[in-house]
């Protein structure tokens, strides 16, 4: 297999989306068991590639013109095929209207989907699930977003966590193709098999239900929803959120899942869940936190540490104008590391010497066109993942109105990691004098905690004493603070 081949030189760099969708690349890829062959879903223009030949665009689903294919990567292989999964619209529609917007966008040709590649590059369609009259029209079944094959049993689990109707775990049997919905009403979004349980998180793009980790027991097929968190920062009190979910990574005998400005790690021996400010950023962009680590990605394990990305919030539509775009993230135990800034990230996957990552200029955000826009598959070696952070990092972290107690994560913001930078400063303006709590901790514990006088105005502040991830607080309202963190490697 050649470099060429791996680059896939033949995409067209502003693709036809039929009737217009989100102007972004999302590329997510798997070699395929059989051969080693490359295979990428070019989920926005409904592309299937082998090797960079194109080899299907949705011709078992509906009529065209075609738009979508999925922008959630669902995608996972067994010993002899690669399983794809999302949603199509075949083709779009607008509903009596020229407002182009979600709420009058004609679902009724929209599928949810999971397809089959074989050695060979034959496609299958193993299932789908199109709308109906039970909804109504500018609604839509669940989007298959997440895949998760059991070698074991033969079996397919996939969530279904992006739409209105049939949200949860579902799996099918893929000897008689037999379909079960085994967790209901729940937003089900990304998977991690631990032993005999399947953890996930839940995407909860409307905030309609609590941010929860849901355990599905495959021997026992019981599940529950963990809603209720300890908070690492305040031991002693437990809390919930109502965020957007991310990815989920294993790191030795813990389970990290990712929300918008935290994370939850879980012992599932000792059944304890912790929650953690982690890139908590407060803007008056977005009532929401600005990144939401592995939101629409896949995620690797080279070495077995996870590797992950960190896409902005989607309600986030202008993010470069204010901080860092996007992140790349090496997950390891006791610390996580940024490795660099980055545009948004769909695809991972390693073939044990480089990582491929698919990559756009424009994160899935409501700006709807009938072009993609500019993107591609580029190789970093593995061992440049296993290194300092490769570029100078600035994230604005915080620009408005301080509430105690209530701003950010219950009165607390940042949670940024600090490893692997040599300059670690904090610029930050504060409309009156005040003390700020600073509070270092890693994925074990709360490790310090300082106070810090500030001046009224702008204050620069050395962190360089600090190694781990730190987050800050204050004991009183404040009318206005602004605040930059700034690291360079």
């Amino acid at each position: 297999m050649t470099y060429s081949n791996l680059h896939l030189r033949r995409f067209i760099q502003h693709d036809e989306i039929g009737m217009g969708n989100n102007q972004f690349r999302c590329f997510y890829m798997a070699f395929h068991p059989v051969n080693g062959s490359f295979i990428v879903h070019e989920g926005n223009a409904g592309k299937i590639y082998m090797d960079g030949k194109l080899i299907y665009s949705y011709s078992l689903i509906g009529r065209a013109p075609r738009a979508g294919g999925d922008t959630h990567g669902a995608i996972t292989w067994s010993r002899d095929l690669v399983f794809v999964g999302g949603w199509i619209k075949a083709p779009p529609g607008l509903l009596v209207s020229t407002d182009r917007t979600l709420a009058r966008q004609d679902m009724r040709e929209k599928y949810s989907h999971i397809h089959t590649v074989d050695e060979n590059g034959k496609v299958e369609l193993l299932w789908y699930r199109k709308w109906d009259d039970k909804i109504p029209p500018n609604h839509w079944y669940g989007e298959v977003t997440d895949l998760l094959y059991d070698g074991h049993e033969d079996v397919l689990y996939f969530s279904r966590a992006d739409g209105y109707a049939e949200l949860g775990l579902w799996r099918i049997y893929l000897s008689d193709r037999k379909v079960e919905w085994l967790i209901r009403n729940r937003t089900v979004y990304k998977m991690e098999l631990k032993d005999d349980k399947i953890f996930a998180t839940l995407f909860n793009p409307a905030h309609m239900e609590n941010s929860a980790i849901a355990i599905y027991d495959i021997i026992s097929n019981e599940s529950r929803v963990i809603e209720e968190f300890e908070y690492a920062l305040e031991p002693g009190r437990k809390v919930s959120i109502k965020r957007d979910g991310g990815q989920i990574v294993q790191i030795q005998n813990r389970l990290i899942s990712f929300y918008g400005g935290a994370m939850i790690v879980s012992d599932p021996y000792r059944d304890r869940h912790m929650l953690y400010p982690f890139l908590e950023i407060v803007s008056p962009e977005s009532e929401r936190p600005a990144y939401i680590p592995g939101l629409r990605t896949q995620k690797v394990y080279p070495l077995g540490i996870p590797i992950i990305a960190v896409n902005p919030s989607e309600g986030l539509t202008e993010p470069a104008l204010r901080t860092t775009f996007g992140l790349l993230i090496r997950v390891d135990p006791v610390v996580p590391q940024i490795l660099s800034t980055t545009g948004f990230v769909s695809g991972m996957i390693s073939d044990g010497e480089y990582l491929y990552l698919g990559t756009s200029y424009a994160n899935h955000c409501p700006a709807y066109t009938y072009r993609t826009g500019d993107g591609g598959i580029f190789a970093i070696p593995i061992k440049d993942l296993f290194t300092k952070p490769w570029t100078p990092i600035r994230i604005w972290i915080f620009d408005g109105e301080y509430i105690q107690n209530n701003t950010g994560l219950f009165g607390w913001f940042g949670g940024i990691p600090l490893k692997g930078f040599t300059v670690k400063r904090l610029r930050i303006y504060v409309s009156q004098d005040i003390k700020m709590r600073i509070v270092e901790y890693d994925l074990l514990t709360k490790t310090s905690s300082d106070s810090i006088a500030l001046l009224s105005g702008w204050n620069n502040i050395d962190l360089s004493q600090y190694y781990d991830m730190i987050a800050f607080s204050f004991d009183t309202n404040l009318n206005k603070v602004l605040a930059e963190i700034i690291l360079e490697p």
